[in-house]
């Protein structure tokens, strides 16, 4: 953590959770409100005034989103989403931006958050075009993996396939890297969907254009050698997905 103070401008369009957000950020060392509002249009100009160091950021405000302030902010920054989005838009959220937190604000979950604000994480540009983009479209053709090290993005397309283990997560990539997450596979289903990807067991989602063949005795073979096991509770499914590509 660097020794002067981290800046913080909290944008919210309620202004007593507004107030309860500066309490929390004053109660952690490092960190000073330098600012807060509650409109993307004063949001903007004290951006560009302060040009902080984090910004705390609720999604929908009275005239716009807090994508909308993100666009056109002149500096690079911090970013830490405010919501109470929906499971869906939760998960666009969590998987592109340094992190977010689910209104009412946790205290144990916010100083987490603050925490993370140190280490490395994707520039706030590319908070911006996956977040936003997912927002927008229901799309995506990246995510960022969270290590116990660093951020990594990744391009979907290059994920072979994953496997879970012991309440992690290996992605193992077409370059042969593989990135280890502490989260279940569970978590990222509904990011890996079909027609793209498939889920032959309780423990793998295997990328479809890997699949070389199916075997008999119940094993996906994809091009790189690796075997995949199917459950045979899911053979069928599997088999149906596999005739209709």
């Amino acid at each position: 953590m660097p020794l002067s103070l981290i800046r913080v401008v909290i944008v919210e369009d309620q202004p007593d959770i507004r107030s309860d957000i500066q309490f929390l950020v004053e109660r952690q060392n490092g960190f000073s409100v330098a600012g807060s509002c509650g409109t993307v249009k004063e949001a903007r100009q004290l951006i560009s005034q302060i040009k902080p160091d984090l910004l705390l950021l609720d999604i929908h405000l009275a005239d716009g989103t807090g994508f909308d302030v993100l666009r056109e902010a002149p500096n690079e920054f911090k970013v830490i989403f405010l919501t109470a989005f929906e499971k869906h838009a939760i998960q666009a959220i969590k998987f592109g931006a340094l992190d977010y937190l689910l209104k009412p604000i946790d205290e144990i979950e916010f100083t987490q958050a603050l925490n993370k604000v140190s280490q490395y994480f994707p520039a706030k540009s590319e908070q911006l075009n996956i977040a936003s983009s997912y927002h927008k479209e229901g799309v995506r053709s990246r995510l960022v993996l969270r290590s116990q090290e660093y951020f990594q993005i990744v391009e979907i397309s290059e994920i072979i396939y994953c496997h879970s283990d012991a309440g992690y997560t290996s992605f193992f990539l077409y370059d042969g890297k593989k990135i280890l997450t502490s989260k279940i596979l569970k978590d990222y289903e509904d990011l890996l969907t079909e027609p793209f990807f498939i889920r032959p067991h309780q423990s793998y989602m295997v990328n479809c254009q890997y699949i070389e063949k199916y075997r008999k005795d119940g094993l996906l073979v994809l091009k790189n050698g690796v075997e995949i096991p199917v459950a045979q509770r899911r053979k069928d499914a599997v088999l149906d997905f596999l005739y209709n590509l």
